[in-house]
């Protein structure tokens, strides 16, 4: 998540997934098909969904899929604070007005953000700043609302092997259940590094850090990791030969298992801003990224490019 990085980003079934309603339907133009109706980009990034979603009034950040595609979800900055937004395609098709998530209602003045579903669609994590016992009110932990049929479960915390004595940010889930975030802990190379913790009989054990491939003297944070782990990306801030506030770097796992070095994934991604947020489209054909209030995505294609 920026504020923080600068500081320092199985199908559901259509009841399923009309159950995250909270509102009274809002008109707004009819949109079908896969991400939002728009219109797919090339090998440039572009803003996805103008005046949609990313909007000239507000502050967009996030770019989120369900698994199955038919949930999408964001955050947006509301009175200063970031709150998850989402929009479902109903059974004719069409998406729905992006409303705010039932826990983003609660707590009004803290914030609720980076956003990630589970790959079975059981679960959706999400880090926030609300009050949690034995923390204090600064602290961005992460939480989990289990989504059932009447929309998304009051959240409850994660272990305190993962919630430990920092900010904890990104979280994303894998294949296997198991979880990556980035966090300053111990044994930081820097100031905050990003960890894996293996998921393993319904818990989630010690969290391990990535090592010096991914992490380094400066900050890291907001890592996506493809869901079958063979590649990961992830923003550092600081960096030597950076273009911007915070890069968006790229690293593929070797044939050895261990993580390639991470690399800058140049001009074409990274600016003199933050560029942050990154996720890909549950198909794998568009990848996200935010920008300076807005979300961007292009063709993943040109990740091709970044490959030995």
């Amino acid at each position: 998540m920026k504020r923080l990085l600068l500081g320092l980003a199985a199908t559901l079934v259509c009841n399923s997934a009309t159950s995250f309603q909270n509102e009274e339907e809002i008109q707004w133009p009819e949109l079908t098909g896969p991400y939002l109706g728009q219109k797919v980009p090339g090998n440039e990034p572009e803003v996805f969904a103008p005046g949609l979603v990313s909007t000239t009034e507000g502050f967009e950040l996030n770019s989120v899929f369900s698994p199955d595609g038919r949930i999408f979800m964001f955050s947006r900055r509301i009175n200063g604070a970031y709150k998850m937004f989402f929009s479902f395609r109903g059974a004719n098709g069409q998406w729905s007005e992006p409303r705010l998530a039932g826990p983003s209602k609660t707590y009004p003045g803290h914030a609720d953000v980076d956003m990630a579903f589970s790959q079975d669609q059981k679960w959706l994590y999400f880090i926030s700043d609300r009050p949690l016992e034995g923390y204090s009110l600064d602290r961005y932990n992460i939480w989990r609302s289990r989504i059932g049929r009447n929309g998304l479960e009051t959240p409850s915390p994660l272990e305190a092997n993962v919630n430990g004595p920092g900010h904890e940010l990104y979280p994303m889930i894998v294949e296997d259940g198991s979880f990556y975030f980035s966090a300053p802990r111990e044994d930081s190379l820097g100031g905050r590094d990003s960890y894996r913790a293996q998921y393993k009989d319904g818990k989630f054990e010690e969290p391990v850090n990535l090592g010096p491939a991914i992490n380094s003297p400066q900050n890291e944070g907001d890592i996506f990791v493809s869901p079958d782990e063979t590649y990961l990306i992830h923003v550092s801030s600081d960096r030597e030969g950076g273009f911007g506030e915070g890069d968006l770097y790229i690293s593929f796992k070797q044939a050895n298992g261990a993580w390639g070095t991470s690399k800058n994934m140049g001009a074409l991604f990274n600016s003199a801003e933050t560029d942050y947020c990154p996720m890909m489209s549950p198909d794998g054909k568009y990848f996200f990224f935010s920008r300076g209030g807005d979300l961007m995505w292009v063709d993943s294609s040109v990740l091709e490019n970044f490959k030995d």
